[in-house]
């Protein structure tokens, strides 16, 4: 495989777990704001969604780590061949912060509320 397309590869990679992660948020508004309000009459629909919601919640931190890992491989590359978007670094360091603040209120801060939470989501 060429440098270029393992590059390509790994940005792929990163986009695709950055995604997983990010669907974390919406499944749950979703529940929140739908599924949730559902009647009696949608609740095979309400039990699927909650299903899907369930593993996505699952792999929420998984693919965050598949991110940053596919990320930081995918820089590093990029960096040894001179190849540095302005874009691409801006991305990199919003998702480290992103990173960061999830250590910091999963593992530090053992809290699921507060600032740091929000910053995480809007990042």
């Amino acid at each position: 495989m060429r440098t270029g397309q393992l590059i390509g590869l790994l940005g792929w990679i990163t986009a695709l777990s950055y995604g997983v992660a990010i669907s974390n948020f919406f499944v749950k508004y979703i529940n929140k704001k739908y599924i949730s309000k559902l009647g009696v009459a949608y609740k095979q629909i309400a039990d699927f969604y909650r299903v899907i919601m369930k593993l996505v919640v699952r792999t929420h931190k998984l693919a965050g780590v598949i991110a940053i890992i596919s990320l930081t491989t995918h820089f590093l590359i990029a960096f040894s061949r001179n190849i540095i978007p302005a874009t691409g670094v801006i991305a990199a360091v919003l998702m480290f912060i992103m990173l960061f603040l999830g250590i910091y209120g999963a593992y530090i801060n053992k809290s699921y509320k507060g600032l740091w939470l929000k910053v995480h989501r809007i990042l």
